[in-house]
């Protein structure tokens, strides 16, 4: 389990959660336990039996309390705010929030927060939250790009190129993400979400070059801050052996498993004179059209058979 402060959540997430302190800023150390086998029991409405460590309390809920004899509301509040797994409330809505929930926040140092948004916007927003904190992670060396809408990472030897294909792209049109080391998410079952985790996603290393800012020579439009990996292009360098061992028809098209996921993988031969930018481009609309459902290679191997068909 991993802890996360309520100070952290509330630093991090005030403008999307539009979150304003209204008690109990005294416990904003109290940590939320981040369990990988419960992801969605963190976050609920207000249940003062079994608390989610995060409550929502909204109109039916305030109304429900609202309708509780004196000593059964107090008794009720006195069960939830005693219970060991209550981390912090959020009031939405911007509803007023009672003086007695004010209060008992405070005496029991339990923040409190209210919200202009609704319950479901902010439990859908927490959740998301909480699942990507709770992601399984991994560090991969290559170049990570948006090429025409979809997330590529350039792997290859050192020397092979990655960079300067990365900054040729970026001159194009596409989007850099993350360069030399991106990291990679599991945001869902079959999806891999990529980024550059120092938030260094506006640099690149180019060889004779040194450090340079993308952002800055290129403009805000030259960066991305995330994207769901959907492709590895593998730049390698070709013996002729090697070369002549290539599919010419379907190409050198393979699958490589990371955190569970497999990934298609292009492996593009490196040579002087190819120009890997257009190679690139060329795979990735490719890649999209077989996604599709369309084959190049099946259309001109069915094309020639009906050709010699008709010469037969």
């Amino acid at each position: 389990m991993t802890p996360f402060s309520v100070d952290e959540l509330f630093k991090n997430h005030v403008e999307g959660l539009a979150l304003a302190w209204a008690a109990g800023q005294t416990g904003n150390h109290r940590a939320i336990l981040l369990e990988t086998n419960q992801k969605l029991a963190n976050v609920g409405y207000l249940n003062p039996i079994h608390p989610h460590q995060i409550q929502i309390i909204g109109y039916y809920e305030l109304a429900y309390l609202d309708t509780l004899a004196k000593h059964i509301y107090q008794d009720s509040l006195k069960q939830l705010f005693e219970n060991d797994k209550l981390v912090c409330l959020i009031v939405v809505d911007s509803l007023q929030i009672p003086k007695d929930l004010l209060t008992i926040a405070d005496d029991y140092q339990v923040p409190l927060f209210s919200s202009s948004l609704s319950g479901e916007t902010v439990i859908n927003y927490l959740h998301a939250t909480l699942a990507e904190l709770m992601a399984q992670r991994i560090t991969l060396h290559g170049v990570f790009m948006d090429v025409l809408g979809m997330g590529v990472l350039i792997m290859g030897d050192s020397g092979t190129g990655k960079s300067e294909l990365a900054l040729e792209l970026v001159s194009r049109g596409h989007r850099l993400i993350a360069d030399d080391a991106p990291e990679f998410s599991k945001v869902a079952p079959q999806t891999l979400n990529g980024s550059s985790p120092l938030d260094l996603n506006a640099f690149i290393e180019v060889r004779g070059l040194g450090i340079l800012n993308v952002q800055a020579l290129f403009g805000d439009s030259a960066i991305k801050k995330h994207k769901y990996l959907r492709l590895i292009v593998q730049l390698e360098q070709m013996t002729p052996e090697r070369l002549q061992n290539i599919d010419r028809l379907q190409g050198d098209h393979r699958v490589r498993r990371i955190l569970d996921v497999d990934i298609p993988e292009i492996g593009l031969p490196v040579a002087p004179g190819r120009n890997l930018a257009v190679l690139l481009e060329c795979a990735v609309r490719n890649h999209s059209l077989k996604m599709q459902g369309y084959n190049a290679a099946d259309e001109f191997c069915e094309l020639q058979r009906q050709a010699i068909h008709k010469m037969s």
